[in-house]
């Protein structure tokens, strides 16, 4: 009998360990994009809200702005996108996402489809799954991203109090209260004078692993009855003009890729030149900025309600958040536009 209490006293010692673990590490991990903190607010939407969801680079975070889809057309949507997000990235993402939201639209941005790897780098992959629920879809990316690199790695991702404890003296108030209200995306008034090259682009193949890794995408959409799409959002050359051709061909490849098995892909930048000025809607040379992402999203909203008949959700009860979310926001956006004319 004593031993049965030593080992329940043990136990309940260790699992209380573990969880007191757990939700520091949610404190003490290092953010996405700072106030951007995509995978802790994705799991504040309520289940099975979401019409659209959409994967992708740093490109997406600061090119779409879900609260502008809301505003325009009461469409719901998500931004789960992370710092050099990999093509088997968005998978287990996206498998992860399915676990608690069954959008109708599952749309790609397509920046990083030219890396040929499964992570860009232990840090990269961090910030895309640090905030991960511990569960199948992270299980399965550990083993298939470092299975040969020992267990201290991969506990470093089950629970990342155990990286980031030193942490405690550098912490600010968006570790404590995550802006959820974004949706995954990030508000910025920078503007950077952008150069358009305006290139014909030939055709670059996507490498193998991203072929195969989009395949798994593409299949696990239909087996979750969601469409899927793809687009590209404008860039400028940032690290040089040769690279910038050579990514911008692999869109030209994705396009022909997708239209052979009937899905859609936005090519803004070659199809839709009088969409984004260069002058004024960058806040980078790779980025777009909130005003430049506003035009895009718009545009882009209206194209999802022609193409797949999402009808919108505004002044229904179930969706008031939205609204509410939408009056943070656009009070956000205000200050940072008032600060970015001031500075």
């Amino acid at each position: 009998m004593r031993r049965i209490r030593i080992t329940l006293g043990v136990s309940c010692f260790l699992l209380g360990g573990i969880l007191l673990m757990s939700l520091f590490g949610e404190i003490f991990r290092l953010k996405t994009a700072e106030e951007t903190d995509m995978i802790h607010s994705f799991y504040e939407i309520g289940k099975d809200e979401l019409d659209v969801l959409f994967l992708g680079s740093s490109h997406l975070y600061y090119g779409v702005q879900p609260n502008e889809l809301w505003k325009e057309y009461g469409i719901t949507s998500y931004v789960m996108g992370s710092p050099e997000q990999t093509t088997a990235s968005s998978y287990y993402l996206l498998k992860e996402a399915f676990q608690y939201q069954s959008p109708k639209v599952v749309v790609m941005e397509s920046y990083y489809l030219w890396y040929n790897a499964l992570y860009r780098s232990e840090e990269r992959t961090h910030q895309a799954f640090d905030g991960v629920r511990l569960g199948k879809a992270k299980l399965e990316m550990l083993s298939a991203f470092f299975a040969d690199q020992g267990l201290t790695k991969q506990l470093s991702f089950c629970l990342p109090f155990v990286l980031y404890h030193s942490r405690w003296d550098s912490l600010e108030d968006y570790d404590f209260n995550s802006a959820s209200y974004l949706r995954g995306a990030r508000i910025d008034y920078t503007t950077y004078v952008n150069e358009n090259p305006q290139k014909k682009f030939k055709r670059r193949e996507i490498p193998e692993l991203n072929q195969e890794y989009l395949e798994k995408i593409i299949e696990l959409c239909e087996e979750n009855g969601a469409e899927f799409m793809m687009f590209g959002i404008p860039y400028g050359p940032w690290d040089g003009l040769k690279n910038y051709r050579r990514r911008q061909s692999v869109n030209v490849f994705l396009e022909e890729y997708l239209e052979e098995r009937g899905m859609p892909f936005l090519f803004y930048q070659r199809d839709y030149p009088e969409l984004i000025d260069f002058a004024t809607d960058f806040r980078d040379e790779g980025h777009l900025n909130t005003p430049g992402a506003k035009k895009l999203t718009h545009h882009l909203g209206g194209w999802l309600k022609e193409h797949y008949g999402l009808a919108g959700h505004r002044g229904e009860e179930r969706y008031a958040s939205w609204d509410d979310a939408l009056a943070q926001y656009e009070k956000a956006a205000a200050a940072a536009e008032e600060a970015a004319a001031a500075a």
